[in-house]
């Protein structure tokens, strides 16, 4: 096959093309002109002698191929993007690179304000951009992973690539200060009684942060009824007070929401497992001197964590 008549902004054209579906997405994206991104589609569709995209209805499909393509392009522009990043040493005080690790509001909250602190110390010309996770990111993450930096989840929510332990922490329940359905202690009868506050995903079907505590909460007998989904951890608490809900939280979102809300916090009626960070990562980062030095501040960022907030723990 004849490749010195290809170059790396056609992979560029076709990545946009395969992700956006259309000519006019892929320019917005690449910030091109229309006519630009429709000469570099017939060249590809020569190249491949196939179509790559087909109307269907109002809009356009990708053919049997270009599905296949789609991962092939990503790791091909991933793997560009290592070879031209590469140094024999990475320096962070002369450093200009972005990092992208994916976070929950939660997790943004704990790491975020010491990661970003190490972050101006250390490495004052580089930057982090932390992103909420898509739903395909957790499911596959093999594939999810592939163009960041990494992702903050905790263990048992991903499987399969390389991780860095750094944080645990425990659960605890929370009711409002005046639910007049709980006393002094709260029992598995009556945590059964009571109505639930829980985290859900944006997909509302695939709960992957708060099943790791549900799937014990279930294993003990009980089946909560849900009144409240909250489109994340932070919001939870806020769905309980002034109200006879309740709701299973991190110990740290518990206490706060304590302090500032008045609620009133218990240790769960049921056997629990502690909750643990982890920074997820694409193992073709595993000898990225700047990767290294990610994983490294984030340690850093966990210790300080562990020695300045209650309720964590370092792994």
């Amino acid at each position: 096959m004849e490749l010195r008549s290809l170059n790396l902004n056609l992979l560029l054209h076709l990545d946009a093309l395969l992700s956006q579906r259309s000519v006019s997405g892929a320019a917005e994206k690449l910030e091109l002109s229309q006519p630009t991104v429709s000469s570099a589609l017939a060249r590809l569709r020569r190249h491949f002698g196939d179509p790559l995209l087909v109307r269907q209805g109002n809009g356009y499909e990708l053919t049997p191929l270009a599905v296949n393509l789609r991962p092939l392009v990503s790791d091909a522009i991933a793997g560009n993007k290592r070879v031209f990043m590469s140094q024999a040493e990475f320096d962070p005080l002369a450093a200009h690179r972005e990092f992208t690790v994916l976070a929950s509001d939660f997790w943004l909250e704990v790491m975020g304000p010491a990661t970003s602190r190490l972050l101006s110390e250390q490495a004052p010309s580089a930057s982090i951009r932390f992103e909420l996770p898509r739903d395909f990111q957790l499911e596959a993450p093999m594939e999810g992973l592939r163009n960041v930096d990494g992702a903050l989840a905790p263990r048992g929510a991903l499987h399969g690539p390389p991780r860095l332990e750094l944080l645990s922490t425990e659960w605890r329940c929370v009711v409002g200060a005046d639910n007049p359905r709980v006393g002094d202690v709260l029992d598995l009868d009556t945590l059964a009684a009571l109505p639930w506050a829980v985290f859900a995903d944006r997909s509302s079907t695939a709960d992957h942060f708060t099943s790791i505590v549900m799937r014990q909460v279930r294993l003990s007998g009980l089946t909560p009824r849900v009144e409240v989904f909250a489109g994340t951890f932070s919001a939870v608490p806020a769905f309980v007070r002034g109200t006879d809900r309740v709701a299973v939280v991190h110990r740290s979102l518990a206490e706060h929401a304590a302090r500032t809300m008045g609620l009133r916090v218990f240790t769960p009626p049921f056997p629990t497992n502690p909750l643990e960070l982890a920074f997820w990562w694409h193992p073709h980062h595993g000898h990225d001197r700047g990767h290294q030095w990610l994983r490294k501040l984030l340690r850093t960022a966990a210790e300080h964590v562990a020695t300045e907030e209650p309720g964590f723990e370092l792994l």
